[in-house]
């Protein structure tokens, strides 16, 4: 299994094909496994990069204080570009993988060429009371992620029932979660400007989401109106992940877009 030393810490990574390098982030409770439909489809197109950010998946302990965790993350990420010298990628990111793909661009615009953002959208938008119902909601859920997974298979099961690929694989990710570490990546996503990162943001977007959950879907749209260049699109027949829950068209969406961007051409050009 590869793994990398970068930044005082080891990475878990996989890189299969050549080309475009596409990186994929998966969000910060889960591993690289989030996308592994994804990287079967385009390492036969492109160089894809999975890897299990620090504190999840085989990826090294999160030993760093809350308050700057998503700033190491981005820094594990350029140390891992570095060592598999790739010095411009196009990111995709799942969820609250979003918040560090953002950052990353702001601090190092010139590594990416395009970026695409799944069920993603900002979490500013809550009035003062609405911060404290929602502060003491999420404690609760916190919490229960300290109850035996196990618990929780069966209505795993009966959620994603009509999409077996997504259960499989969040399956394997609720049986392997690292709770710990999973509650300091939530506590430092909860002050991190993700928005302001977002908004400075020049480079051409791709903001996907499913049908199946309205509100998400709302975010994900008035997220999506607030880049300077994204396009929306809509996946019928899907919940978050909603990769997972039509990988065959989610892939084709990517591709699509990809191409629309030139982006394959401009890395072979080096651009």
């Amino acid at each position: 299994m590869p793994h990398i030393e970068v930044n005082g810490t080891t990475l878990y990574y996989e890189v299969s094909g050549s080309g475009l390098p596409i990186v994929f982030l998966h969000d910060h409770s889960t591993s690289h496994r989030m996308f592994e439909p994804q990287a079967d489809y385009f390492s036969k197109r492109a160089k894809v990069i999975l890897f299990d950010l620090r504190g999840n998946g085989q990826s090294g302990k999160m030993d760093v204080e809350i308050s700057r965790i998503v700033d190491t993350q981005c820094e594990d990420l350029k140390g891992l570009l570095d060592g598999l010298s790739i010095t411009k990628a196009v990111i995709v990111a799942c969820s609250s993988g979003a918040v560090l793909a953002h950052k990353f661009a702001y601090q190092y615009p010139e590594r990416v060429m395009n970026m695409v953002l799944v069920d993603s959208y900002f979490h500013s938008n809550y009035t003062a009371a609405a911060g404290k119902v929602k502060e003491f909601l999420e404690i609760c859920a916190w919490a229960a992620h300290y109850l035996p997974a196990e618990m929780f298979i069966r209505s795993l099961r009966i959620t994603y029932n009509k999409w077996y690929e997504a259960y499989r694989i969040l399956r394997g990710e609720l049986l392997h979660e690292r709770t710990t570490e999973l509650i300091k990546q939530r506590l430092a996503l909860r002050h991190t400007d993700s928005c302001g990162f977002a908004l400075r943001l020049k480079i051409p977007v791709l903001c996907v989401s499913g049908n199946r959950n309205e509100w998400v879907l709302e975010q994900v749209k008035k997220a999506a109106a607030r880049y300077s260049f994204a396009r929306l699109a809509i996946l019928e027949d899907a919940m978050y992940p909603s990769h997972l829950c039509q990988p065959e068209h989610f892939n084709r969406l990517l591709l699509e877009f990809l191409q629309d961007q030139h982006a394959f051409e401009r890395s072979a050009s080096g651009k």
